[in-house]
């Protein structure tokens, strides 16, 4: 029996399935009936073809999608994923870290090649790229798993005969991550995490990159909340350009940090049912007028609320009904989540139907999935969702620093979508005396349109009180926010990949858009070093390519090769936001 979806096959006999398009297909073994639909969960991804089977009374579910050589399950069966052959496998794991908070590395990268078809123990993470140095061959498995687990990846030998010298019985492949979804894949050598990223890209659909405030970024956001406060920082996202204006910690009759209620872990206790009804003494107004106000200019608000996670989310309901509120009654169209924690696979499950009860709402709803601390979801489990609102960084505690920031993007760039992630952008005047005094890399010495372009291929956080940037800091920004604006239709849609050197501070580095399998954009960076330029590896560029320089803070010489871009920067801390034709 043969079903058709999406552009793939689901084929049956003999109780083995096969699942292909025309780049893959993959087996699985003890089926006894399958049916097949179309989902796009939620308009939240591309289309893809569905199949539950049903495998000696418990049913598995597969995804596949027409252009990606890639099978979504819904857990790993504790049986071999994939079978390998040949003495010349390695194996590299990636962990995703996140808990931002305590952490400064976003991405954990381990290699270990093969042994007599094996490895010696279990390797840990969230993704692995296993690569054949003699056939160009590679297998991709991602493990989509909350914080509180991590996926153990194990090759074992093929043949019980096995003898030490030969390697041509292979071995097995199998992930161990507590039944949750994985996913595999298949390409040549060296394109891993391009498949990585267009998964994920496929998986999260994103529609659009936005620009978005936080009333929280200058962090005493709880003293300043109110009615007119926010009204002003519209003004202000009217004035720079900015999309989306977020209302953070302040807004709800609950107390803030210092005056809430705490429960017996210590936390910040929104299990009273009017935990979150409006503070009148800060919005006697009501919400509704703020957003009526913003939308007359076209700009969007925000909420952030903490979903109650004690008890496996036992306030689901309230919760859900509390966003649907502010969504039809307020006019809200993004919500950040946050302070929750995820430690059981029932919570995990719950937060997910809250997410989906989140996106019923409507096609202008989404979420800001906050990632900077406790056991939440990660990287990867529940990725159809909205962004993930990566880190928190103060000028205040003296720890944003642009070069980190764009490290982090750079690094997780690597294996998955920019466009996923918002990363930010402070006031760099704000609390300079709290950086130590002769430091190169404070965030003082950087052009605010720079500060902007380290973070433009996410989706751009302005931590901050936009209220208090100076016009000069304005000035700087309206440029580089104009080209954005005018290009951000086809960046959301392009494939981004690092550049040159990991940034440091002391680097020369980038990232790649590919656009319908072409380098169509880069943006380059030269960080606080002497070097003056580099070269940059494209390898669709011809020495024909024409190169405009469509933003930048420095004058930039640019010359093609063929494969590569050369290019040379007049001051430090510049850098070049380029069209490729």
């Amino acid at each position: 029996m043969t079903y058709t979806a999406c552009g793939c096959e689901a084929i049956l006999e003999e109780k083995r399935l096969t699942l292909k398009n025309a780049l893959m297909e993959y087996c699985i073994d003890g089926v006894d009936s399958v049916t097949v639909c179309e989902s796009d969960h939620l308009r939240c991804s591309a289309p893809f073809m569905e199949v539950r089977a049903v495998c000696g009374g418990r049913e598995e579910l597969y995804q596949t999608w027409s252009d990606l050589p890639v099978v979504r399950m819904n857990h790993s069966r504790g049986e071999a994923l994939t079978r390998i052959f040949g003495a010349h496998w390695t194996v590299r794991s990636v962990k995703l870290r996140a808990f931002t908070d305590d952490s400064d590395v976003l991405a954990e990268e381990h290699f270990e090649p093969t042994f007599r078809s094996g490895l010696k123990k279990p390797v840990e993470g969230e993704l692995f790229f296993l690569e054949d140095e003699e056939t160009g061959k590679a297998i991709v498995i991602f493990s989509e798993t909350p914080d509180y687990l991590r996926g153990k990846l194990t090759v074992t030998q093929g043949k019980p005969n096995f003898k030490p010298g030969d390697e041509r019985g292979g071995g097995y492949v199998y992930l161990d991550n507590g039944e949750n979804p994985v996913v595999i894949g298949f390409c040549r050598k060296g394109e891993c995490e391009a498949l990585c990223r267009s998964y994920y890209r496929h998986v999260n659909r994103r529609r659009e990159l936005v620009t978005m405030s936080n009333t929280w970024g200058d962090a005493h956001g709880r003293d300043c909340v109110c009615h007119d406060f926010v009204m002003r920082e519209i003004d202000a996202a009217r004035e720079i350009g900015v999309d989306i204006v977020q209302i953070d910690d302040g807004w709800q009759i609950n107390g803030t940090r210092e005056t809430a209620p705490r429960d017996a872990f210590g936390f910040r206790d929104f299990s009273a049912e009017d935990s979150w009804e409006i503070n009148e003494e800060r919005f006697p107004k009501g919400l509704k007028p703020i957003t009526e106000y913003a939308t007359r200019d076209g700009i969007r608000v925000g909420m952030w609320m903490v979903p109650y996670s004690l008890d496996e989310f036992s306030h689901l309901e309230r919760d859900c009904a509390v966003i649907e509120k502010a969504y039809r009654e307020w006019g809200f169209r993004f919500f950040k989540l946050d302070m929750y924690q995820v430690t059981s696979e029932r919570g995990k499950q719950r937060l997910l139907q809250l997410l989906r009860r989140v996106y019923e709402l409507g096609d202008d709803v989404s979420v800001q999935m906050d990632v900077t601390r406790h056991d939440r979801l990660n990287y990867l489990c529940g990725a159809e969702y909205g962004t993930i609102f990566a880190e928190n960084r103060y000028s205040k505690l003296a720890n944003y620093f642009p070069h980190r920031i764009l490290r982090h993007l750079w690094t997780i760039g690597r294996y998955l979508p920019t466009s996923r992630f918002q990363f930010e952008l402070i006031n760099p005047d704000r609390d300079t005396a709290h950086y130590n005094e002769g430091d190169p890399f404070v965030p003082s010495l950087y052009t605010m349109d720079y500060l902007f372009a380290a973070v433009m291929l996410s989706n751009p956080l302005f931590w901050m009180e936009m209220q208090f940037l100076s016009a000069e800091r304005k000035a700087e920004l309206a440029p580089i926010m104009k080209v954005w604006r005018e290009h951000r239709a086809a960046l959301v849609r392009g494939d981004v990949s690092p550049l040159g050197e990991k940034p440091t501070g002391r680097s020369l580095t980038g990232f790649a858009v590919k656009i319908d399998g072409k380098t169509q954009y880069v943006l380059l960076f030269r960080e606080v070093t002497d070097r003056t330029g580099a070269r940059f590896e494209i390898p669709d560029v011809t020495e024909n390519s024409r190169l405009s320089v469509l933003a930048s803070n420095t004058e930039t010489s640019l010359m093609p090769e063929n494969g590569a871009i050369l290019a040379s920067f007049s001051r430090e801390r510049g850098y070049a936001f380029v069209k490729i034709d």
